[in-house]
């Protein structure tokens, strides 16, 4: 198939040639001779053609503000002429080096050509690489234009970064960050003795079930099954709660304290399972609405059971992975309802990652109430910690924003004092200034 320039060029030549021979003219004659050979032997070169794709592997994995190589391989394997290639990039990426769009000239057989540019990641989640996009243009336009579509499967796999927490071996040096330590023997991996029976609750093995003694209470109105319950390792609990609401919304698209968030609670589980600790993950929403689902509806979408190591890690990842704004309508006071039966004798040490606002500090208040009945010293709330994502610095667009930050934070920071004299311990971080790091190091004391 051709364009219309050969035709115009054999055109063009048949009329030099007529008008030579009539007037008796070789140079026209000559000249239109030189245009049908030149003619016949552009058409003769073939474009680039016999192309062999070379993806990127399947899957690739970095951490957020990461920089990441992405490098697509092309064999041409004959043809002469320019090619084009091209890829858009997956949201929230930022081009740093190189060009995600690029033309090459193909002049040999078997030439390699290379598109390679360099993303930086700043937005956690699961991406998907689009295809990549080819053009092949004859040298002199004789011959329509060649497209096509490299299918990608290449998955794009952004983890949130976490901070990472040393052992600090001073004698006198001690920390105010609080650790589980008084449920011990209290929950862990279940042994073979026998304890006692109990009704199910949700998230228990059904292995564990007694059909005999479930039996038994089929009689009884509104009755569940009977589960054996065995005695367990000596272990130490840890409930996470990460606020989901509107207010951590707070800042840009991709800089926002519920970023932050995230990221200290990736953070915090890691440090309490590298020290043998049962950690579980709740989401919430410390905003008052209506729930329009059911409480026991999608648990495995924002919550997961305490256990440990790295298992348990890989959950948190994933749970938090494409973790957005609003997911849930549970109260955090539902919430604690809803895995009592998991919590109740366990004593363990809740963290609730959040950021205090006047329209939400009533219903942290009241399911932090709620939390106290686990604690072996209900008087206070010293088994509760709160960490207090601040973002008005991450909002700031002109000037004058800078002091309006200022005065809400005096504001912030007042109400954080109210809540320690309660006994929790509340931890203020303002991810603009400092890391997550920094803020519970200052947390750290010489005696």
């Amino acid at each position: 198939m051709l364009t219309g320039d050969p035709l115009k060029l054999v055109v063009s030549a048949l009329g030099f040639i007529l008008t030579g021979m009539f007037t008796g003219n070789t140079i026209l004659m000559s000249l239109g001779l030189i245009t049908l050979i030149f003619t016949y032997t552009a058409l003769d070169v073939q474009p680039p053609s016999g192309l062999q794709y070379q993806p990127p592997p399947e899957s690739l994995i970095a951490y957020v503000d990461d920089e990441l190589e992405i490098t697509h391989r092309l064999i041409v394997e004959k043809g002469v002429g320019l090619i084009t290639l091209g890829q858009d990039l997956p949201p929230h990426f930022k081009l740093v080096d190189g060009n995600n769009v690029q033309a090459y000239w193909v002049r040999e057989p078997e030439q390699v050509l290379e598109l390679r540019y360099k993303l930086k990641c700043t937005r956690r989640g699961v991406y998907q690489i689009s295809n990549l996009n080819w053009e092949t243009r004859h040298p002199l336009q004789l011959k329509p234009t060649d497209k096509g579509t490299f299918p990608e499967q290449t998955e794009l796999i952004v983890k949130p970064r976490s901070f990472t927490a040393k052992r600090i071996r001073q004698q006198k040096i001690f920390t105010k960050i609080p650790m589980p330590a008084e449920s011990r023997v209290r929950i862990g991996v279940p042994t073979t003795t026998f304890k006692e029976l109990r009704e199910y609750n949700t998230g228990d093995p059904y292995k564990t079930i007694n059909w005999k003694a479930t039996a038994r209470r089929l009689m009884t109105p509104n009755s569940k099954p009977t589960v054996n319950e065995y005695e367990r390792e000596g272990r130490r609990v840890v409930f996470i709660f990460l606020d989901t609401s509107e207010a951590l919304s707070l800042g840009t698209s991709l800089k926002n304290s519920f970023e932050y968030a995230v990221q200290a609670t990736l953070g915090l589980s890691e440090f309490y399972l590298s020290r043998q600790c049962m950690v579980g993950l709740c989401l919430f929403n410390s905003e008052e609405k209506e729930s329009k689902e059911d409480i026991y509806e999608n648990l495995n979408n924002v919550y997961l059971f305490p256990e440990t190591g790295k298992i348990q890690q890989y959950r948190i990842h994933r749970l938090l992975l494409n973790t957005e704004v609003d997911v849930t309508e549970n109260s955090i006071f539902k919430a604690a309802d809803m895995m009592k039966g998991h919590i109740r004798g366990t004593n363990p040490l809740f963290i609730i990652v959040t950021r205090l606002t006047d329209e939400n500090k009533g219903n942290i208040v009241k399911g932090m109430n709620e939390l106290r009945k686990y604690s072996r010293k209900s008087q206070n709330m010293k088994n509760i910690m709160i960490i207090n994502v601040s973002g008005y610095n991450l909002s700031i667009n002109k000037r004058g924003d800078k002091t309006a930050a200022q005065l809400l934070q005096y504001y912030e920071k007042a109400q954080l004092n109210i809540l320690r004299r309660l006994g929790v311990t509340a931890i203020n971080w303002d991810p603009s200034e400092h890391s997550i790091t920094e803020v519970l190091l200052k947390q750290v004391r010489q005696r």
